[in-house]
């Protein structure tokens, strides 16, 4: 082999490491940045349950892009927040909510999960409240815009506050059909706007 042909592969491992660790270092940056979220976001829900005022403008200003606030909907061996760890690492809130929109819990599995059922609705209203300030500023091709935005956000906060009172009420029919509502205004608010 010669000089240069082993000079070649010597320089190109050296460009494909120092790619690999300025990879691995983006990615560090990327998750304490999704932690970081994820502590805004549980403490953003506690104010909102204790009736304080909150200033979700200025959870806005630390993330330029709204993926470290959503990806606190993931399954907690994702990187998520969880629905609740004992339960596995597959259980996200994004999948909890799909499920209880698809199938109606028992009143006895309602009565165990409620503090968690509780919360995670509190975390989809604090996402809803920060996601406001994400809006686009004009409207996409096909003339969905700001206010389509702002109508989505609203009504998942409302269906989340009808999630909290259901699962208060222990009352699997009104908890269903809240979490189906909130599964609507996130679907479509995806569908419209998952490219911003």
């Amino acid at each position: 082999m010669s000089r240069f042909v082993c000079g070649l592969i010597f320089g190109l491992a050296l460009v494909i490491l120092a790619g690999r660790g300025s990879s691995a270092l983006a990615q560090k940056e990327e998750d304490k940045e999704v932690k970081e979220a994820q502590k805004d976001i549980l403490k953003l829900a506690k104010d909102i349950e204790a009736a304080k005022k909150v200033d979700t403008a200025a959870i806005r200003k630390k993330y330029e892009e709204l993926e470290p606030i959503m990806h606190a909907f993931k399954p907690f061996a994702k990187g998520g927040i969880g629905f609740d760890q004992k339960k596995g690492p597959e259980d996200g809130i994004e999948v909890k909510i799909q499920n209880l929109a698809k199938d109606s819990i028992s009143a006895g599995t309602l009565r165990r999960d409620k503090a968690n059922l509780i919360k995670i609705a509190q975390v989809n209203i604090a996402i809803g409240r920060i996601a406001q300030h994400y809006a686009p500023e004009k409207p996409k091709p096909g003339g969905k815009g700001p206010k389509d935005w702002k109508k989505y956000n609203d009504d998942m906060i409302k269906a989340a506050q009808d999630f909290i009172k259901a699962a208060k009420a222990e009352d699997p029919a009104k908890l269903k059909a809240a979490a189906t509502e909130i599964n609507s205004a996130c679907n479509k608010c995806h569908s419209d706007f998952r490219d911003i």
